[in-house]
Parts: C-alpha cells; structure tokens; sequence
C-alpha cells in the first residue's frame, strides 16, 4: 500500500520541521503545497523532507481563501494519483498523530476519520513554543473533538466545493481505530502556540472566511483560557484519554 501525505502550508518556519519529520513517520512520502510563504518554509522543509519530500510553490497571493484552500488540496490529490498512491493522508501544519494509521484496510474500505482534539493556552501552560517535538509541548485540552476523514483512496476522492478540508468520497468510511477498538486520534495545537500566533490566527479567520468572522472577532484577546472555547473543563492529555465518556463531538 502507497501512501503519500499531502498539506499546504504558508509562513510556517517555526513548526515546519517538526511537521515533516512527524509525518514521514507515517507516509511514504510528502506533497507540500506552500501557499506564497514569506519566511524560510519551503528551505527547512526541504531540508528535513530531502527526497521524500515534493513542494509545489504557489507564485501568488490569493485573497479568496474559502476558493483557494480547496484547490490547492485537489491540485495535491491530482499530484499524488499521478505519482501512483494507493491512500492519501491529508493533514494540517499543527497536527500531530496519536498512534499509528491503518495498514490493512479491508476492501471495501474507502477512507477513514480520525478523531481530533484541540490543545489550550492556560494560566499554568502558556509557554511559547520556539522549536522541538510539538508533541512534548505541554497544554491543556479540551474534551471536544471533531471525527476528520484524513485517510482515503486517492483514487476515490475529489475536493469540491469552498474552503473544504475533507474530500468527496463515495463508499464505506470507517472510524479509525487501534486493535484495542481505542480511536485514532490528532492532537491540534493550532490555537496553543503562543498569545501571538493565537491573535494571528483570529485576525486571518476574521478577514478572510466571512462565515467565521463572528466567532474570531469574539475570541481575539482571549488567548489564555480556563475553559474550552465551548465552555467545558480542560484536561491534561492523560487524563482525557483514559475518561472517553466527558468527550463530546462537535
């Protein structure tokens, strides 16, 4: 089974080696798509990725996000079937797999969800990260999550649509589980870097998705939290995996 990762990426030097690295754990290879970054991205990742790396340059800057985001995961996906892959695993910068990904799907089997929980600042873990294993970097977490079809059939699979992060796929989807029936699951720490890289991320939702601007208008500012931004008790990691009955889908 060929399996090749794909994410885009922009302006992301400070977690881009730790991304790649991660990853190439997991996949046979990697298709970055860097959307115009303007720090040293591209240079680290092919750095770290060498020959199990591809990166398509975007040459431009395009505002209309909700448009470009989707095309720049079909242009991936196109990449990656061309290249003869079997799966795709899409992933984001600042995710970070718990476990192992499935390697004998059965037949019928076209894709898989994984399950994704978000990491916090707190007043007690707000240390800004400057380098290393994300997965060292100590946060808080919310029992929230999200089920992300992330692994699919390449040849099964097509982005459609505005700002889509899961594909179209027609057929079985499974969620994706250890031999033990525990959950695969993502840590997402995209909104627990530092109080600077949470501002920022509340500026760029906030200009340019419309249909979030409400929500990121409200969260600017609040970068450090007691709660989750759905109102519930945070957890060390631990703690949240061994108590799957205070998880709740979003």
């Amino acid at each position: 089974m060929k399996l090749i990762g794909i994410t885009r990426v922009r302006n992301e030097a400070l977690i881009i080696a730790d991304t790649v690295e991660h990853h190439l754990g997991h996949c046979d290879s990697i298709i970055l798509y860097d959307d115009y970054s303007q720090d040293d991205t591209v240079n680290i990742a092919k750095e770290v990725g060498g020959d199990r790396i591809e990166i398509i340059c975007g040459k431009s800057w395009r505002t209309n996000r909700e448009a470009e985001e989707t095309r720049h995961r079909d242009l991936l996906l196109n990449k990656i079937r061309e290249l003869g892959a079997d799966w795709c695993f899409c992933f984001d910068a600042d995710e970070r797999l718990v476990g192992s990904l499935p390697e004998n799907p059965p037949l019928g089997c076209q894709g898989y969800r994984l399950r994704l929980f978000d990491g916090y600042l707190t007043p007690q873990r707000q240390g800004v990260y400057s380098g290393g294993p994300l997965v060292e970097l100590q946060r808080m977490w919310g029992p929230e999550y999200r089920d992300i079809l992330m692994m699919f059939r390449a040849g099964n699979a097509r982005y459609q649509g505005l700002d889509k992060r899961e594909p179209l796929v027609t057929g079985q989807i499974l969620q994706a589980e250890h031999p033990n029936g525990d959950p695969v699951v993502v840590k997402h720490y995209g909104k627990c870097l530092s109080v600077e890289h949470w501002e920022e991320t509340c500026e760029y939702y906030s200009t340019h998705f419309p249909k979030y601007r409400a929500k990121w208008e409200a969260r600017k500012g609040k970068a450090i939290h007691t709660k989750s931004d759905f109102g519930r008790p945070l957890f060390n990691w631990k703690n949240l995996m061994f108590n799957s009955g205070i998880w709740r889908k979003i």
